[in-house]
């Protein structure tokens, strides 16, 4: 807040009470579906599944030959969407389950932070089909190369070992990841280093038993598509006292200038005393798309009148 005072015939003086406007808290939440997200297939382990409307993870049965695992990434693009500079407060993931094998078995599915890029693809076959250049399979991370540092990748080279959040498995249908620190974790470092952003790789922590395998809807796979809820803290930045200049006296009209800053509105009121508490506004000022400069002016015959200019 910013005080001008004039007395009636007199050369305007300036005296500056200024009040630091509190720092606001801005929260909000918001739900991201993947940008980018396929399946590791080892059974066809040079086939990509981009735009295939599921993804896969989890162990075949194995009845007619020797059960192979598959592994789901996906990546979720916080930036643009989360304010830069906004503290994740919670984040959970559902994925739904759309289809099982016959006689399944339960087990945990884990997320693991990614280390390193992926490419989606766009093969859209139940299995896939043939990778072209710089597409993921289970072989190559971008197929021909480079490829994983072991088939489906390695972990604590290509994915972090430990897991982010886990969720056990059972029938078909919406499965939540709940939130927990290290998810939050792994949101937050996305949101702040945008070009390390290589998602999550979902794998089932029994991989060594068979017919643990689900298909999750993909993004493709509409409504039942994976959906990241984010809640999150915003602090608005405090605006800088406005400074007076170019003020003048004439004729009983009193006029001043001060800069205002972009996107902030401001509001100028008057009172013929200080300590009043029932100010009069004297203009609104609209938020501004650039940093501009306000020129406003009042008349009136009151032997003393007090203004002060304020902003959220």
């Amino acid at each position: 807040m910013l005080t001008l005072t004039r007395s009636h015939g007199l050369p305007a003086w300036i005296s500056f009470a200024l009040c630091a406007a509190p720092v606001v808290s801005l929260a909000g939440t918001v739900t991201l579906k993947p940008s980018a997200d396929t399946t590791l297939f080892e059974t066809d382990p040079d086939n990509n599944m981009g735009a295939t409307p599921s993804l896969v993870s989890g162990t075949t049965a194995g009845t007619l030959r020797q059960p192979f695992r598959s592994r789901a990434v996906m990546r979720f693009d916080a930036a643009g969407v989360v304010p830069a500079g906004a503290v994740i407060t919670s984040a959970t993931l559902t994925l739904t389950a759309v289809k099982m094998p016959s006689a399944p078995s339960n087990s945990e599915f884990g997320l693991h932070r990614m280390l390193v890029r992926w490419v989606e693809g766009n093969k859209s076959d139940q299995t896939g089909s043939q990778a072209t250049t710089g597409e993921t399979t289970w072989n190559s991370r971008m197929f021909l190369l480079p490829q994983w540092g072991a088939p489906g990748g390695k972990a604590g080279t290509d994915f972090v070992t430990d897991t982010s959040s886990s969720a056990f498995v059972s029938g078909l249908g919406p499965y939540s990841f709940a939130a927990n620190s290290k998810l939050v974790a792994d949101v937050q470092f996305w949101l702040d280093n945008t070009n390390s952003n290589y998602g999550w790789i979902l794998i089932s922590q029994d991989e060594s038993t068979a017919s643990t395998a689900r298909r999750f809807a993909s993004r493709e796979g509409g409504a039942d598509a994976p959906a990241l809820v984010l809640e999150y803290s915003a602090g608005q930045t405090q605006a800088q006292p406005p400074r007076l200049s170019q003020v003048s006296l004439l004729s009983n009209v009193v006029s001043f200038q001060f800069d205002v800053e972009p996107q902030r509105p401001y509001t100028v009121e008057f009172n013929n005393m200080v300590a009043a508490t029932n100010w009069l506004t004297l203009t609104n000022i609209a938020a501004q798309p650039a940093p501009t400069n306000i020129t406003v002016s009042d008349s009136g015959t009151a032997s003393h009148r007090c203004y002060r200019v304020k902003t959220p």
